[in-house]
């Protein structure tokens, strides 16, 4: 621990909540580590890292870019736009760098963190990048050649020795959870199993769909369902519907399985509390990254993965009926994520 002393370092990573929870963990424990922790995160305008981060991390400077993601296919015209927009921005992140002096940067992916990495370059202040999926996304791969190291969360991602398996950072509760934390979804019984079934940020049409079979079939589980089609399942007494739910990670340290896409904060939680799971994969995720993902977990075990196109029921139903339930006195608690401890052990 480093208490007395003073700290500045720059973030970014965003567009969605697998880019921007890694960056907001390792936030967290430098803020434990530092008496003073300044912080500057570079954030893509009216997504979510800068709608969030004012409530989560208040103490943060945000500083919104304008910088836009690639057209596909990539030989786009519209691109040539795009690439002064990534060279406006990183003058802009220069001026702003220069002043503020920081010690590191840290940028977890996404397409604003190009401009940020390139003026950290420029600059010559050592910077780390974060790839939370099984293969580098476009932007980690262009930066990845001049940053310090490439933390990454599969073994398969090691592409040399500035490359260091670390895992995915995940949110974690701070205090104990009681299985009882259920009631408040509205499970009566503690003892059945309790699947979580959500489609992402966006919801998931295809889950929806496949779950209204599963549950005309199958009577047994409780299901907490995540949809914004809530008045499709309101005949079935044992799913429980919502149309959000904050904090859903706590949600997952009490329940027993998860029925979802394969998204890697959602992977990276699933290992982090011990989960078996039923995984979907999005098909018009970039790159294809979410198949990739989702199979490289499912050799690990305890973890199915499934076409959304090509659902066996019958299949689905007898995996979800041998996970083991956990008890009514079962409680979750607290531990040290590892993912975030080893990257910023790392760094400093």
């Amino acid at each position: 621990m480093r208490k007395n002393e003073e700290l500045k370092v720059v973030f970014s990573g965003g567009g969605t909540g697998g880019h921007y929870y890694p960056a907001l963990s390792v936030i967290k424990y430098l803020d434990k580590c530092y008496n003073k922790l300044d912080v500057i995160y570079f954030t893509t305008k009216g997504r979510i890292e800068e709608k969030k981060l004012p409530t989560d991390f208040p103490k943060a400077k945000l500083i919104p870019l304008n910088t836009k993601g690639l057209e596909r296919p990539l030989y786009n015209v519209r691109n040539i736009n795009r690439a002064f927009e990534v060279l406006r921005d990183k003058r802009k992140v220069e001026k702003i760098i220069k002043e503020f002096k920081p010690v590191f940067g840290f940028l977890t992916g996404g397409y604003v963190t190009v401009p940020v990495g390139l003026a950290l370059k420029k600059q010559n202040i050592p910077f780390y990048l974060h790839e939370q999926n099984s293969i580098l996304g476009i932007s980690n791969k262009v930066l990845s050649r001049w940053a310090k190291k490439v933390f990454v969360s599969y073994e398969e991602t090691k592409l040399n020795d500035k490359f260091i398996l670390t895992g995915n950072p995940v949110r974690t509760p701070e205090n104990e959870i009681p299985r009882t934390y259920l009631h408040g979804f509205g499970i009566k019984d503690l003892n059945k199993r309790c699947i979580l079934v959500f489609g992402g940020s966006l919801g998931s049409n295809e889950i929806d769909e496949l779950m209204y079979r599963v549950y005309k079939k199958e009577k047994i589980n409780n299901y907490i369902h995540i949809t914004k089609n809530q008045e499709k399942f309101k005949q079935f007494p044992n799913v429980f519907t919502f149309k959000y739910i904050e904090n859903l990670y706590e949600l997952m340290a009490v329940s027993d399985g998860v029925i979802s896409r394969a998204g890697a904060t959602t992977l990276a939680e699933i290992q982090f509390y011990d989960l078996s799971a039923i995984l979907i994969p999005w098909k018009g995720a970039a790159e294809n990254h979410q198949l990739k993902n989702a199979l490289s977990l499912q050799k690990k075990g305890k973890v199915v993965v499934f076409d959304e196109e090509n659902v066996e029921i019958d299949r689905l139903i007898n995996f979800l009926n041998r996970i083991q339930p956990k008890n009514e006195e079962f409680s979750y608690t607290p531990k040290i994520n590892r993912a975030t401890e080893s990257i910023v052990n790392n760094i400093l």
